[in-house]
């Protein structure tokens, strides 16, 4: 499992397709220009992305952070690789978000 905040840390995943780069580059975009680029994910407002890279990241997300909650809405990100992936955001106040990208099949254990 990853945490994504900076775009400085996009450089550190590898095997990941470009498509889903780009798509957290764009909800990292839309996080630092609306609450900081240099915010503290843990104490300030805004929120992270977390790449989910397995089930036991699904699970352990969902008996956490997550629990409890359910997405506010799950985007298709579809890779050229062959294996599309999802974007879902969860909203745990108003002004705190995790967005979760993970392949499509286990996304589907994440909204279960």
């Amino acid at each position: 499992m990853k945490k994504v905040y900076k775009e400085s840390q996009l450089v550190e995943l590898n095997n990941i397709p470009l498509e889903v780069i780009e798509n957290i580059r764009g909800t990292i975009s839309i996080l630092s220009e609306a609450y900081g680029a240099d915010r503290d994910i843990e104490a300030d407002l805004g929120g992270y992305i977390v790449i989910a890279e397995n089930i036991v990241d699904i699970e352990f997300l969902k008996q956490n952070k997550l629990q409890g909650l359910i997405q506010e809405y799950t985007d298709v990100i579809k890779s050229s690789e062959g294996v599309d992936w999802t974007s879902s955001l969860f909203l745990l106040s108003s002004d705190y978000a995790i967005v979760v990208v993970t392949t499509e099949e286990l996304s589907k254990f994440l909204i279960e």
